[in-house]
């Protein structure tokens, strides 16, 4: 899970789908092998695909229609391939990984973490569903595959999950091959103009790094509590670790409903000490001028007093430039922070 669970709602009724007369289009058979690296192969007959779970999802012919969810969405839509539904956390004016993509013609199927419509879903006819696959939060919003919503859903289409628990580097590419495997151009002039900025913007952040050796960050999502991430869980943290970067974490344990932090109680926010803050700007996380305002013990955390942060968007690493964004804005970060 990708945020502390008690900072979300999820719904427990679902929609009946027998009143919507609606049925999958195909289903999903596991791989006897265990997760693999995603891959495609479609063929005149069909379409078959491993996903990010091991699972080979078999289609009658290549998918047009396309259920997704706002992170899946904002890798694909950049790659040429456009849902009919969009679910996510917030309204679509709101949604972060969604921000500055062509949405005209996607209709909002969901806007609260785990509320999502099932009729609504069914109404569009996808012919399957596509999303993340992540780590104690199965579909990335559903809950567990066991889940109600996550099975009333599969009834509708087959999912296709996509890792979400590799490094964001790699993910990229798996988003790639998906969107090659459902038909779209992957090479045109302006996804080479984005991997060349990203390539230059990951160049720069290496340099930052090695400028500032001693340099150490941490990455948090204070709300009710000061939580830390654990970082072997977040994408872009693992790719930010595996170009240098010194990320701590807490030594509090993980709680059942905390998700991927730990959480420290606010008056121990002050025993971690990194030279620099990444904080979380999802909804769900306390902004900036509220914790300087609010919660008095943030100033006792040096990196806090002295400006030391940088903004942390787990969810807007799904396409190149929403991700060169963010390098670029931690590179200028770690630039200005002392040591």
């Amino acid at each position: 899970m990708r945020a502390p669970a008690s900072r979300h709602t999820v719904a427990t009724a679902f929609a009946v789908l027998s009143l919507v007369g609606v049925t999958a289009l195909s289903g999903c058979s596991s791989s006897d092998d265990g997760p693999a690296e995603s891959n495609g192969a479609t063929s005149e007959s069909g379409f078959s695909f491993v996903d990010g779970r091991g699972e080979t999802v078999e289609l009658d012919a290549v998918p047009s229609r396309i259920v997704a969810s706002e992170q899946a969405a904002a890798a694909l839509i950049p790659l040429g391939i456009k849902p009919v539904g969009i679910w996510g956390g917030s309204s679509f004016e709101s949604s972060i990984p969604l921000r500055g993509l062509d949405l005209d013609g996607i209709e909002s199927v969901g806007q609260a973490y785990g509320d999502i419509d099932v009729e609504q879903v069914a109404a569009l006819d996808p012919d399957v569903i596509i999303t993340g696959w992540y780590a104690g939060d199965a579909y990335g919003g559903l809950g567990l595959e066991s889940s109600d919503l996550a099975e009333n859903l599969e009834q509708v289409a087959p999912f296709l999950a996509v890792s979400a628990q590799k490094p964001s580097s790699e993910t990229l590419q798996d988003y790639e091959s998906l969107a090659t495997e459902l038909g779209a151009d992957v090479d045109t002039d302006a996804t080479r103009a984005d991997r060349e900025a990203y390539d230059s913007a990951v160049a720069d952040l290496k340099e930052a790094i090695a400028a500032k050796p001693g340099l150490t960050a941490m990455a948090i999502s204070p709300s009710d509590q000061y939580y830390v991430a654990i970082n072997a869980e977040f994408p872009e943290l693992r790719d930010y670790q595996n170009w240098g970067l010194n990320l701590l974490e807490s030594d509090v344990p993980r709680a059942a409903d905390s998700g991927s932090f730990t959480p420290v109680n606010w008056e121990n926010a002050g025993e971690y000490q990194p030279n620099l803050i990444l904080l979380d700007t999802r909804s769900y996380s306390t902004p900036l001028a509220e914790l300087e305002a609010d919660r008095p013990t943030w100033a006792l955390v040096n990196a806090a007093k002295a400006g030391n942060i940088a903004d942390w968007t787990t969810d807007a690493t799904n396409n190149y430039a929403s991700y060169t964004a963010q390098i670029i804005d931690l590179t200028a970060a770690i630039d200005k922070t002392t040591v």
